[in-house]
Formats: C-alpha cells, sequence, structure tokens
C-alpha cells in the first residue's frame, strides 16, 4: 500500500471512530484501529487479520501472552505488551467506578458490577464490595489470586475489610477461568464460614457468585446462601459437613 492510500485510509477510520461507529466495526477492524499509535508506518489491516487467525478471535488475541504477540509478522513489543494489557484496564475502570459512589439497583446490577470485575481473566481471583444502606458501592477490593482453577479465599482479610468501611452489606465474587461456574466444597466451606463471621459483627454476606465468562453461580439465586444461613446458626468453629448442602 503506498504511503498516499496509507494515510487516507487510516484517516477514513478514524472519522468513523468520531462519528462513533467503534461498534460497528468488525473484529478485525478494530484491532487496526487499536495498532495506528504503535505501527505507524505499516498496514495494521494485515496485521489484525494474521492476529485473529494465529489466535482465533479478538477474545484470544487480547488475553494472548504478550511474547507470543510479539512473534506475529508486523508488530512490536510495545504493541503486543498494550494488547495483552487492555483486560487489565478495562478491569481498572470497573472497579474504579466505587469512587463515584455507584448505586446499583437489584441483585441484577449488583452481579453485573461484579461480572466486569471478573472480565476476561485467565487466573482465578477474589473480588468483595461493601454496600451502603441504600446499595452504593462504598468499598471495592480484590483480595486472592490463584493459579488455574485455584484460590483460597481469606476469610479473616474479608472480615478486616467489611469491618474496616463499617457498612452493613458485603457480596463476594470469584472466577472459575476452566469454564466450571459449580462451587466447590472448599468454596462453600469458606462461604459459610464467612456468613457466620459476618453474622456476628452485623454483616449481611448479601451473595457469593462465580463467574465463567458469560455463565454465572449465585449462591443466593441457588437456595445455597439460605441453607448455609440456616446451618450457620448452630455452626461451629472448624465443623463443616459439604454434603449437608448438597440436597
Amino acid at each position: 500500500m503506498s504511503s498516499h492510500l496509507h494515510d487516507g485510509h487510516r484517516q477514513r477510520m478514524r472519522e468513523r471512530i468520531m462519528n462513533g461507529d467503534l461498534e460497528k466495526l468488525q473484529p478485525h477492524e478494530v484491532l487496526e484501529y487499536l495498532l495506528f499509535s504503535f505501527i505507524p508506518r505499516k498496514d495494521t489491516n494485515g496485521i489484525a487479520h494474521e492476529l485473529i487467525k494465529e489466535f482465533g478471535s479478538f477474545y484470544g488475541v487480547l488475553n494472548a501472552d504478550p511474547a507470543r504477540l510479539s512473534k506475529v509478522s508486523g508488530m512490536t513489543q510495545n504493541a503486543a505488551l498494550f494488547l495483552s494489557n487492555l483486560p487489565a484496564v478495562f478491569r481498572v475502570y470497573m472497579r474504579n467506578k466505587s469512587q463515584s459512589k455507584v448505586q446499583l439497583h437489584g441483585r441484577g446490577e449488583i452481579r453485573e458490577y461484579m461480572r466486569d470485575m471478573c472480565w476476561a481473566l485467565t487466573e482465578e481471583r477474589v473480588y468483595a464490595i461493601i454496600l451502603d444502606p441504600h446499595d452504593c458501592v462504598v468499598a471495592t477490593k480484590e483480595f486472592d489470586r490463584g493459579t488455574g482453577d485455584s484460590v483460597t479465599l481469606n476469610v479473616r482479610a474479608l472480615v478486616d475489610f467489611a469491618l474496616g468501611n463499617k457498612h452493613c452489606k458485603l457480596v463476594l465474587a470469584h472466577n472459575h477461568p476452566s469454564g466450571v461456574t459449580n462451587p466447590s466444597a472448599n468454596d462453600i466451606a469458606a462461604t459459610a464460614d464467612l456468613q457466620y463471621t459476618l453474622k456476628n459483627i452485623e454483616v449481611e454476606l448479601l451473595d457469593h457468585y462465580i463467574f465463567c465468562d458469560d455463565k454465572y453461580f449465585s449462591f443466593e439465586e441457588e437456595g445455597l446462601m439460605n441453607k448455609i444461613r440456616e446451618k450457620t446458626k448452630t455452626l461451629k468453629e472448624g465443623v463443616w459437613n459439604k454434603s449437608e448442602y448438597d440436597s
């Protein structure tokens, strides 16, 4: 592509973006646009096609290792680092909502708020939010990280988080990158331990969500939170029978 045609194509793309057409672009066109600033003198359309061919989809490109992205013909290290960190940028954006005193209306909005924090994660992580009596988000925090689908819910740290913010509701969420959203025995036991401890300091555990892409498991919606609340009325520290919650 000549320099004139190349510049003209980029300008037409910028005009489409300025007109609000970003969401109407094809995935390879979005990648092409994102690469403009990092690869200024090459045809990023061709590079975008090669990226999607190599990694299968737009999603696959953004979740690829930067070292692998750099090996695609025409890519630079800076471009690879930028693309591979876009999911993390989006999660920072979503978590920063809490600084704007976001009010969540109903369980659906609470669930979607938590889902945004768990979006496009390739390792398991734990998040919690504190809500005030009007369901405004007053604090958001990332807790443990794991490898693959294994992570430990740190009950003590979660309780300290609740105590430090002095509000009456907590919502917990983590992700399962494997695609299976059902809670593990450890997930259930830790949730019960947390609910029991929070109740003693007059903080309500509203729900515990497990996310994987567009799928989720809600302890509250599946009736598991009610079972936990009933059992933890007489729960003794260190005693937990997971089978009681399978029926």
